[in-house]
């Protein structure tokens, strides 16, 4: 079965068109991938509803390349301190804002903040949350270094989500963590690179990912929707003032995106057809 698991997943994958051919083409560049992911930002925090930030201290959690730093400045803010554990990224990042007075970035590890309490009037996490080794330790962080009265604006994709397993540099096939075991997607996705057809062979080193040596897929935590806020309830304080489910296709209008946005609301499919799930976490005074 193994055997024909893999054979199938190939098959497919070969097959399959290839719809993130525009992020892939992005991270071949760093700074390219960095403007890529700039100019989808507006639309992104569009969906945490009228966003003023007018002389707030933001804290940008898990910056990666720098795309969200901008449009933060564009919505008011007056400092931004921004970090990331990725050390090559974050050099890239500092690179591209060395000229920033207003702008701090820093290595650092996001259950571990090295700032003092209740400093930062709004705190950032985009795409982040899927990635930390420790959900609740760093919500308990978020809500440590944040001031009160401030919010947590955050969104995730859920694993189960389309593209919710991140292998998008080797798989083409939407929900192939769905579909397929983690062991069949590992050792699809090890064949690809060693025989070179993998778009992950081809990037530099800001963008491209490390496989590792097990089976499971190793730069996701497999966030789902409940296990965020199973996380969330053992962190007291944190109150959600918005919570909202979008399906894949978002920034559409179509009719098709009308049906999905339907399948979202149900609670046994929102898992697998929720892209993007997003959050406002207040912190009571």
């Amino acid at each position: 079965m193994g055997r024909f698991s893999e054979w199938l997943l190939l098959t497919l994958n070969r097959f399959a068109p290839l719809v993130n051919r525009a992020l892939l083409t992005a991270k071949s560049d760093p700074n390219h991938y960095r403007d890529f992911l700039q100019t989808r930002s507006e639309s992104s925090f569009e969906l945490f509803g009228d966003l003023n930030l007018e002389d707030k201290l933001v804290l940008d959690v898990g910056c990666g390349m720098g795309s969200n730093i901008k449009y933060l400045y564009a919505c008011g803010a007056r400092v931004v301190v921004a970090f990331d554990i990725d050390l090559c990224q974050l050099r890239n990042t500092r690179a591209a804002f060395v000229d920033s007075v207003q702008t701090c970035l820093l290595a650092a590890n996001a259950e571990w903040m090295p700032f003092r309490n209740d400093v930062f009037d709004v705190l950032v996490a985009t795409d982040t949350f899927e990635h930390l080794r420790d959900v609740e330790a760093v919500l308990r962080e978020c809500y440590r270094v944040l001031r009160p009265g401030g919010e947590l604006l955050l969104y995730y994709p859920p694993f189960y989500a389309p593209w919710g397993a991140h292998m998008v540099n080797w798989i083409r096939v939407p929900w192939c963590q769905v579909f397929f075991s983690e062991s069949t997607i590992m050792r699809v996705a090890r064949r690809l690179e060693l025989e070179g057809s993998a778009t992950n062979n081809l990037l530099p080193p800001e963008t491209r990912l490390d496989l590792q040596d097990g089976e499971t897929i190793p730069f996701v935590n497999h966030l789902t929707l409940r296990g965020f806020r199973e996380s969330l309830t053992c962190v007291p304080g944190w109150q959600i003032t918005k919570s909202q489910r979008f399906p894949p296709g978002w920034r559409s209008k179509g009719i098709l995106t009308k049906a999905l946005r339907i399948l979202v609301s149900l609670p046994l499919l929102q898992e697998i057809f929720t892209s993007k799930a997003v959050f406002i976490l207040y912190k009571e005074r």
